[in-house]
């Protein structure tokens, strides 16, 4: 009788078509797909990684240039600062000089940059030392303190694609710091400025009825006094002393002890004041009439040396508002580049210079009418020069060095990534292909 025949194979065997067997390890199992999709596994990897580092290679290189100033900051100033030279305002200058000089490439390139962040790629800006982060304190000293913090230096980045090109955009650049900027400063310091004197001028205002009516008054008093003296024809000599008895606790009285003419001497009894206190009293009316007229007749020379000099300051409040508010308008209608009566949709912008100001301010002292607003002149002539001052770099001449391409390290980052990512692809494959084991 015949033997039944069996399949050759084992159960245990590998299918046809497949890398991976349920009952060897994983590991061996993942080496043995990989071995299997090395073409694909060392294909893919080595060839992205090739195509990385050519491409780093044969860009062109970048070149960049540091600028530091020596200028403390807090933080809110260097957002400020910050705002200022990325506002589309003073973009446009830079544009405008960007043009002037031929550099059209870079200014496409600052055309293309929409937000802060893209600027930064092309122009950076950064404090030293950094500042501290803003904590969840309820603290107010560490608070205090974080806002409080300055930064000692501030550096400036300037990117470009060759030595040249670096070393333009950096004149330009520090210029626009040095020159532009300030008149921002200079701007607010006499938004300032004008805000105080009027706060002032309005104050000399609501005090000068008040004074007017202090004056006619004391004058009226002054006039009763001088009646009062004639008619009594008595001029009391000597001093007074004025007592407070307090011997009845039940009533408090004010004793005025004086001389009158003839040597003699009375006591006379005054009724309690309101509240049983004596500091209710006025002392001034129980002097004598000729120390009551010298008292009102001082009074009323205080009072009109009050509104003499009030006027007189009014007056120069208002000599320097009229002369800030043309040097205010000559900085508004020099940032926008046109009068600003003939301002409509905006207007063309120029590289109006903060030395251009001082020359203006130079022509406005040498035409100043009084000594006291040639005095204003030149101390508003010299915050301006310490404002300019306050943005100077330090060094003339920085270095523009190159960047580092790092086509090797890149290259390897991407051989490393791609190895995962073509694994990835391979075990994918595998599992499309019904080659992986179910699982039990």
């Amino acid at each position: 009788m015949d033997r039944p025949q069996h399949p050759a194979t084992k159960p245990t065997e590998t299918r046809d078509r497949g890398f991976l067997n349920s009952s060897e390890p994983a590991l061996v199992g993942g080496l043995r797909l990989i071995w299997g999709r090395r073409r694909l596994v060392l294909g893919g990897s080595l060839g992205l990684a090739l195509t990385v580092a050519t491409i780093l290679y044969l860009c062109p290189r970048q070149y960049t240039a540091t600028f530091v100033y020596e200028r403390s900051l807090t933080e809110g100033e260097y957002s400020v600062l910050l705002r200022r030279f990325y506002s589309q305002e003073n973009l446009d200058k830079i544009i405008g000089r960007l043009h002037e000089q031929g550099l059209s490439r870079y200014v496409q390139q600052l055309d293309r940059a929409r937000t802060q962040q893209s600027l930064e790629k092309r122009i950076r800006f950064d404090a030293v030392p950094m500042y501290p982060r803003r904590l969840q304190t309820t603290d107010p000293c560490t608070s205090a303190r974080i806002s409080a913090f300055q930064a000692g230096l501030l550096s400036i980045t300037v990117f470009g694609s060759s030595q040249d090109q670096v070393a333009q955009v950096a004149a330009i650049v520090t210029g626009n710091i040095e020159s532009v900027l300030p008149l921002y400063d200079i701007r607010n310091h006499l938004k300032e400025s004008l805000y105080r004197l009027r706060v002032s001028a309005a104050e000399i205002e609501g005090n000068r009825f008040k004074l007017s009516t202090d004056l006619q008054k004391e004058k009226a008093k002054l006039e009763s006094l001088q009646a009062l003296d004639s008619a009594a024809g008595e001029t009391a000599a000597g001093g007074v002393i004025l007592q407070f008895n307090s011997d009845d606790r039940s009533r408090d009285t004010l004793s005025l002890l004086g001389q009158v003419r003839g040597g003699s001497s009375r006591i006379v009894e005054l009724p309690p004041a309101p509240g049983g206190t004596a500091q209710r009293y006025n002392f001034h009316d129980f002097l004598p009439l000729s120390y009551q007229i010298r008292a009102a007749q001082s009074k009323i020379v205080e009072l009109q040396e009050t509104l003499s000099s009030d006027t007189e300051r009014y007056n120069f409040y208002l000599q320097v508002l009229d002369l800030e508010n043309r040097l205010l308008r000559q900085i508004e209608e020099s940032l926008i580049g046109v009068p600003l009566a003939e301002v409509r949709d905006g207007g063309p912008f120029t590289y109006y210079t903060a030395q251009q100001y001082l020359d203006f301010v130079g022509e406005q002292l040498r035409a100043c009418p009084t000594p006291a607003l040639c005095d204003h002149l030149r101390s508003h002539l010299r915050k301006t020069e310490n404002l300019i001052f306050m943005n100077t770099r330090a060094g003339e001449r920085p270095v523009v060095f190159p960047l580092p391409k790092r086509a090797l390290q890149n290259g390897i980052l991407a051989l490393l990534v791609s190895l995962m990512v073509t694994t990835f692809v391979a075990v994918l494959l595998e599992y499309r292909h019904g080659n992986l084991p179910a699982r039990k």
